[in-house]
């Protein structure tokens, strides 16, 4: 299986976050209260914040 480029890896990383913090927002306006339960929102923001720090390419050392 290949590596992933960095780009690539990115853009899966914020496509993941994504679509968890339209989950998590769905199941808590569902089941819970966004008001109180919105701190579970920083999940898919730490998520997406490691998706988009910067990254070595295999070959650059």
């Amino acid at each position: 299986m290949a590596r992933r480029s960095p780009e690539e890896a990115r853009d899966l990383g914020l496509w993941t976050a994504g679509w968890l913090a339209v989950l998590l927002v769905g199941g808590i306006w569902w089941v819970g209260d966004l008001a109180l339960q919105w701190p579970v929102l920083l999940v898919p923001l730490g998520w997406a914040l490691v998706a988009v720090r910067p990254r070595r390419r295999p070959w650059d050392g």
